[in-house]
């Protein structure tokens, strides 16, 4: 596989991510001039905004990449196509996630400051209305990537060139429709890997707040209670929806 495939994954990713989470940092963020109503139109706006500039991004870097910037994509195509060498993407999808989400902590080192430790976790990765209602957050999730999967799956069949912006109209409606009740990860990169350096930052250069104190032990951020749902079910509802297309 030509290594600018690769590339492509890494920096389609971390444009996903800057952006949207970028936009998080814009409508949570305390003194943020976008911190006032409306604010979930906003979020869907900007992480629909983020998938389709991510894609053209990513695809400009070389013909043809696949710019997945997604491991559920990865996974679900892979088994499609049975082509093994689409998981070796996956690897870079998680470093251009993180390389994304320091680059906005160091741009929004002010408002980190002034700002509460939910409202930060909130600018780094999802979290459910309800973290115990387990079954309930697992379908959304998986439910909503399995939407998407079978959405971009059809796209390949029918459209062409408009194929970015329809399907960051799809991130949009799901966004809109099923999102709001875990954050609508969808993607396992997009959540691990932020929370992987909100984890970072609050034990490393936070730590000295109370409120980041406590958050000392990587079950906090990356326990069975939520955290691992934006992994699991994605990849899951990829590797579900895989099989039963293959075996078509």
């Amino acid at each position: 596989m030509n290594n600018l495939f690769f590339l492509s994954e890494f920096l389609g990713t971390a444009i996903l991510i800057l952006l949207g989470n970028g936009v998080n940092y814009s409508v949570n963020a305390t003194k943020m001039f976008a911190n006032q109503s409306g604010k979930w139109i906003v979020i869907a706006l900007g992480w629909a905004l983020g998938v389709l500039l991510g894609i053209i991004i990513s695809n400009g870097i070389i013909e043809n990449a696949p710019s997945h910037l997604n491991p559920a994509v990865s996974i679900f195509f892979g088994i499609i196509f049975q082509n093994s060498e689409l998981l070796a993407l996956i690897p870079f999808q998680f470093l251009g996630a993180i390389f994304a989400q320091v680059i906005l902590n160091s741009i929004n080192w002010s408002h980190i400051k002034e700002t509460k430790a939910e409202i930060i976790a909130a600018c780094h990765h999802t979290s459910p209305a309800f973290k115990k209602s387990y079954i309930s957050n697992f379908f959304y999730e998986f439910i909503g990537t399995t939407v998407l999967l079978a959405a971009i799956f059809l796209l390949n069949k029918t459209f062409s060139t408009m194929k970015p912006v329809i399907i960051a109209l799809i991130v949009l409606s799901l966004g809109l429709s099923l999102g709001s009740s875990t954050g609508y990860a969808v993607n396992p990169a997009r959540d691990f890997g932020p929370r992987l350096v909100y984890f970072l930052f609050a034990n490393l250069v936070l730590k000295r707040r109370k409120e980041f104190a406590a958050i000392k032990n990587w079950q906090e951020i990356f326990g069975f209670s939520y955290s691992l749902n934006p992994i699991i079910a994605p990849s899951l509802a990829g590797l579900i929806l895989g099989l039963i297309i293959y075996a078509l």
